[in-house]
């Protein structure tokens, strides 16, 4: 038993009083709160104005993302996953890295593209990004993998891959030296991965991989569930003949903050 003091919608203020302590605080006899000697604890799906903001990181896979009870605001920071890099290659083409998946934040809402897979020539196109409306915020296009380099001591040739694209979260996978696999993008950075490099007369080095498109939005009034997914880094560029393979791509992420009041 407790104290009640209830707002009553036929009597009034209604006190009922009790020995043991705690006092509830009540709407129409519904419980919103319970005062002790520790503090204050809300009733089930009851909130305060001015609770501090609950942060959600979404890591992988596909899922329903539920909006805290009394949030007010969301916002969204997210990232698409990056590209593999290309494997390098003495017989021919180097081996082109895989384009990395797309992170989602509700339907056809916010979209971030994964950037594309490493290879020798070309763009290496960061992934794009959108915002659409109720949603209000930035969608910035990935920055694009870079194009190997080649390097001679006499009659040996010195290949380096490409570095990865490099997403706001970092981790971009390196570009390696000689007989070297590129490097791969850090988990859930969006970054691309590195291309592989050689120490043949006649190798091909692999490109690094494009990073994932980045956005940072807010929904104001949010809907009660979101449903998300997270792209997969793209695949490594595979070793060719006297070649070394190209890193993986890093995973895309969605962080979530609501915000209260």
């Amino acid at each position: 038993m407790a104290v009640t003091i209830n707002a009553d919608t036929s009597s009034g203020l209604v006190m009922t009083p009790d020995t043991s302590g705690e006092i509830k605080l009540q709407s129409a006899g519904t419980d919103i709160a319970t005062v002790t000697s520790s503090g204050i604890t809300m009733a089930s799906g009851k909130s305060v104005s001015g609770n501090p903001p609950q942060f959600t990181k979404l890591t992988s896979g596909t899922g329903t993302y539920t909006t805290p009870t009394g949030a007010t605001y969301l916002v969204i920071e997210m990232v698409g996953a990056g590209g593999g890099g290309g494997g390098s290659n003495s017989a021919g083409a180097s081996s082109a890295g895989g384009t990395g998946g797309t992170t989602t934040f509700g339907s056809s809402l916010l979209t971030c593209v994964g950037g594309a897979g490493g290879a020798y020539s070309g763009t290496n196109a960061g992934g794009t990004a959108t915002v659409a409306s109720p949603a209000d915020g930035i969608g910035i296009t990935g920055s694009a993998g870079a194009s190997p380099s080649i390097g001679y001591n006499s009659s040996i040739s010195y290949v380096t891959g490409g570095m990865g694209g490099c997403s706001p979260f970092g981790g971009a996978g390196q570009n390696q030296w000689a007989t070297t696999s590129g490097q791969n993008g850090a988990t859930n950075s969006g970054s691309g991965g590195g291309g592989g490099g050689g120490n043949v007369v006649g190798v091909v080095p692999g490109g690094g991989g494009a990073s994932g498109g980045y956005i940072k939005a807010i929904i104001t009034s949010p809907s009660s569930s979101y449903s998300y997914a997270i792209g997969s880094g793209g695949t490594a560029g595979t070793a060719g003949t006297d070649g070394y393979a190209g890193g993986t791509g890093g995973s895309g992420l969605i962080i979530v903050t609501a915000y209260f009041g």
